[in-house]
């Protein structure tokens, strides 16, 4: 009796299984995509990327072991244009009371044209984000990753 149940479930449900695994896949039709604007970034928290246009170090000259601002300016993925900036500290007891952020520049240092992840504070007036708490990071690629 159990063997002819049995029977009876693999009859039945082989073929389904089977019409199912032949079933074309579902696709999402790229013509019917609804395009979406570029989000604007809001007051806080933000990860950005984008690619470098311009930008250095705006520490007046003259200024020996003193904090190195530096400032950048990003075209962001969505077109968008903001300013990227960041403090290093030199090393002294001043610098170690500072939040640690991590830079990780593929190049040693931020060049245009590179490929830009900053993670920061962003200020919708200034159209800025800068890179100053601790776990704030700035990564930089020699294009998009």
């Amino acid at each position: 009796m159990k063997q002819k149940h049995l029977l009876c479930l693999v009859i039945v449900f082989f073929p389904l299984i089977l019409l199912n695994s032949c079933s074309p896949a579902n696709t999402t039709d790229p013509d019917n995509i609804t395009k979406r604007a570029p989000q604007t970034l809001q007051n806080g928290i933000q990860k950005v990327s984008g690619i470098v246009l311009s930008g250095g170090d705006t520490t007046p000259a003259g200024l020996l072991d003193a904090p190195r601002t530096f400032v950048y300016q990003v075209k962001l993925d969505g077109g968008e244009e903001i300013n990227v900036t960041y403090t290093a500290y030199p090393p002294s007891p001043v610098s170690e009371t500072q939040p640690k952020i991590r830079l990780a520049f593929y190049a040693g240092e931020i060049n245009v044209g590179d490929y830009i992840i900053a993670h920061g504070n962003y200020d919708k007036s200034t159209q800025t984000l800068t890179v100053a708490a601790e776990g704030d990071y700035i990564e930089t690629y020699s294009k998009k990753p």
